[in-house]
């Protein structure tokens, strides 16, 4: 049961990890058009968000094998570190799409950013928030004692 529990708030984190993370990317690239004079309807954004949900899938993918690792180590350092315990997770969340992003820029060769959503702090702080989100998702949905 225990198990269960802790896969199901795993998948939830992901998910929310992976919408969150698209709608950001998809808010910061919308909004660096409409500083060039470029106008989206409602409609529009609408759409774009929904390309960008289905065709970021490998992303999605990536951030969710960075969050597998990332609350497993979190789940060892928050026994170590007490005080820390209850931001361990969300730390963890953010902390891994961060390096997800500096690989991804890395193994590709970095240069105006492969992660359009990411190219400036914003960008990155949102998607660092989208991790944080999904951590926090996971921390609530397991449950206190797992884990």
């Amino acid at each position: 049961m225990k198990i269960l529990r802790i896969a199901g708030a795993y998948l939830a984190a992901a998910a929310t990890t992976y919408v969150a993370a698209a709608a950001f990317y998809t808010q910061q690239i919308i909004a660096k058009q409409a500083a060039i004079g470029m106008v989206y309807t409602a409609g529009q954004q609408a759409e774009t968000y929904l390309a960008n949900f289905t065709g970021l899938w490998l992303y999605g993918l990536m951030l969710a094998v960075g969050l597998l690792i990332g609350f497993a180590v979190a789940a060892a350092v928050k026994r170590l570190l007490k005080p820390l315990a209850p931001i361990a997770y969300p730390a963890a969340g953010a902390a891994a799409v961060l390096t997800v992003i500096i690989l991804i820029e890395a193994q590709l060769g970095g240069g105006a950013g492969v992660i359009g959503g990411a190219r400036d702090a914003v960008g990155l702080a949102l998607q660092a928030l989208a991790g944080a989100l999904g951590g926090l998702v996971f921390a609530l949905a397991k449950g206190r004692g797992t884990l």
